[in-house]
């Protein structure tokens, strides 16, 4: 059965249940679309916890939304986040425990809290970082264990929280993906791994390539020179000169 419900965001009234502020769908399965209330702009914290039948957020694509308080859609059946343009706030673990989530599109937000996305098992990509976000909160994306490839510039990005990524073994070597490993470490394998990964970059890369090996050749005669040197700095094997 499914069923679309009205959120109005109503403040908690003196002597009312928690419940009609925190989790007022919390747990309903039915739930799979929602409608706000005209001008609203924040969803309160706990709003649809574990509702599985929520797959996906397209109903926030045209609304007055901002805000996604804490844990608002922790444990739901989210398996796209789209619509997310216009919010700038993301609370602590507010899409935590997605385990249906395989993409994440179009995130647009200034502030986000820790735990955001953390055990989205099935989240394969690190996708479209918002330019604005220059810093990974702590344990982000902890325990996405599917998570493969980072499709998303990260050269504005200056620093991630701890344990932003612990728990990543499909994207990070095994010093990287444990517990405390050191963040800076973490965040310039990232940035090479996005590096190699993002299709433009891609193309200025093998581009340097070939006109350093031209380069090396016509000074040395030695056609593989260059070729290696560009690799392994990019490998991380030794920094740039």
């Amino acid at each position: 059965m499914s069923k679309t419900v009205m959120y109005m965001g109503a403040e908690l009234t003196e002597g009312a249940d928690v419940d009609q502020e925190f989790g007022e769908w919390e747990d309903d399965q039915n739930v799979t679309n929602v409608i706000f209330a005209v001008g609203l702009t924040v969803i309160k914290q706990q709003a649809f916890y574990g509702c599985k039948g929520l797959t996906n957020l397209s109903f926030l694509m045209g609304s007055a939304i901002t805000t996604i308080g804490d844990m608002a859609f922790e444990e739901t059946g989210i398996i796209t986040l789209q619509g997310m343009e216009g919010v700038r706030k993301i609370g602590i673990c507010a899409f935590a425990s997605c385990r249906n989530m395989r993409t994440i599109e179009g995130l647009g937000c200034e502030e986000m809290d820790s735990y955001c996305f953390a055990w989205c098992t099935l989240l394969q990509s690190m996708k479209g970082w918002p330019a604005s976000m220059t810093v990974i909160p702590a344990c982000c994306f902890r325990g996405c264990i599917g998570m493969t490839t980072v499709d998303c510039d990260l050269s504005h990005v200056t620093s991630i929280g701890r344990n932003a990524f612990e728990g990543c073994t499909s994207l990070l070597p095994p010093s990287l993906s444990k517990l405390n490993a050191d963040p800076a470490a973490v965040l310039a394998f990232l940035k090479r791994k996005a590096f190699l990964e993002r299709a433009p970059e891609r193309r200025a890369f093998l581009c340097s390539l070939k006109h350093a090996h031209i380069d090396f050749y016509n000074r040395t005669g030695d056609p593989c020179g260059a070729s290696r040197r560009i690799i392994m700095e990019f490998a991380g094997l030794f920094p740039a000169a």
